[in-house]
């Protein structure tokens, strides 16, 4: 089992499809049991990779990141 910890506004991948956004005013921890065969990344391995940050996600202004982390105060990535 895979045990993460995320901040607000961080995501993860697992396989091509599917996308996890946190939206909290605190760290969360996540655990993630998946196939071997299935990929789950962390965002920021994603995107040091050479990856497109995922298009559904929310961009979360940095002066906000800290604050609570509410979908309203974010701006939808286009």
């Amino acid at each position: 089992m895979l045990s993460l910890q995320f901040k607000d506004g961080e995501y993860l991948t697992i396989g091509e499809d599917l996308v996890i956004q946190v939206f909290c005013n605190s760290t969360i921890r996540l655990s993630v049991q998946a196939p071997k065969e299935m990929t789950v990344l962390r965002g920021e391995v994603l995107e040091r990779n050479g990856k497109a940050r995922p298009a559904c996600l929310y961009n979360m202004p940095p002066e906000k990141k800290r604050k609570a982390g509410r979908i309203k105060t974010a701006e939808r990535v286009e």
